[in-house]
């Protein structure tokens, strides 16, 4: 009789839920419903009363209702409890921003039209600028470093070592936080070890796609320069929508976008 595994988690979640649809043991032992956490999807009372495997990122307490303390105190005492990371990095994009308003906002194209450049000085700026003369970016690499550490300790599988390690040498994100095949298969091998059994088997590591391979977020050749990435470098090419750019075409679409007045980022690039 299989048990019932709530998944609780952003769409790292749903990579997961697929990656562990891989795994023979998984799916002899458990069913799998998906909730989708940052939109507060409603988990069915029926469905947390007949939990035997509660697999989430962690949310605190500020969630609500939707908390990892207020769902898993509604869980059975048997049921198991596994919380896998919420992975976001920016040491690829030091500039990323989440201001609202603005899909992937960049804090350092954003303040050179803040000067009053127009658009072509600002792309001839963004692009010839030595950023290492002009921002500490080893200190803004440490600091998404520590705060991938904080959140860690929620976590039952440790990841950021396998960042800090392998993150010049592999290119281990396609945005801040869409994770490639090295981490999220390193995720589901550590929840399937923390289940007892054994790691996803070669066949899906070979058969399996690269993740989240529609957007790429480019990467600045300065930022790949400073920090010794074996990939972003001069004249390198991130596939963004179908559309093969480098950081310079992808830093002039925004700039064009925010000129025009547009919020809809992703729309604009699609178009």
């Amino acid at each position: 009789m299989k048990r019932l595994c709530v998944l609780h988690g952003n769409c790292q979640g749903e990579t997961l839920r697929a990656l562990l649809s891989a795994s023979p043991e998984f799916v002899d032992a458990f069913e799998v419903e998906y909730y989708v956490n940052f939109t507060r999807q409603a988990i069915p009372s029926s469905s947390l009363s007949r939990c035997g495997l509660f697999l989430h990122q962690h949310l605190g307490e500020s969630w609500g209702e939707v908390s990892s303390p207020a769902l898993r105190a509604a869980l059975p005492k048997a049921a198991r409890k596994v919380c896998f990371p919420t992975i976001m990095f920016t040491g690829y994009w030091p500039f990323w921003s989440n201001r609202p308003g603005f899909d992937f906002a960049d804090s350092f194209l954003d303040s050179l039209l803040e000067r009053g450049l127009t658009a072509a000085e600002a792309l001839h700026v963004a692009v010839h600028t030595d950023l290492s003369k002009s921002f500490d970016l080893s200190a803004m690499l440490a600091a998404t470093f520590e705060k991938e550490r904080h959140k860690e300790i929620f976590s039952d599988i440790a990841y950021v070592d396998v960042l800090e390690r392998h993150f010049r040498t592999q290119k281990l994100m396609n945005t801040i936080n869409h994770p490639r095949r090295r981490l999220m298969f390193h995720v589901a091998d550590g929840v399937l070890e923390q289940l007892g059994m054994p790691p996803l088997g070669e066949e899906i590591r070979t058969l399996c796609p690269e993740l989240y391979a529609d957007f790429e977020l480019p990467i600045h050749p300065g930022v790949a320069r400073h920090h010794g990435l074996a990939f972003g470098g001069e004249g390198a090419h991130f596939n963004v929508y179908g559309r093969s750019l480098t950081y310079a075409g992808y830093a002039a679409q925004h700039l064009a976008c925010r000129q025009a007045g547009r919020s809809d980022f992703i729309q604009f690039l699609q178009e």
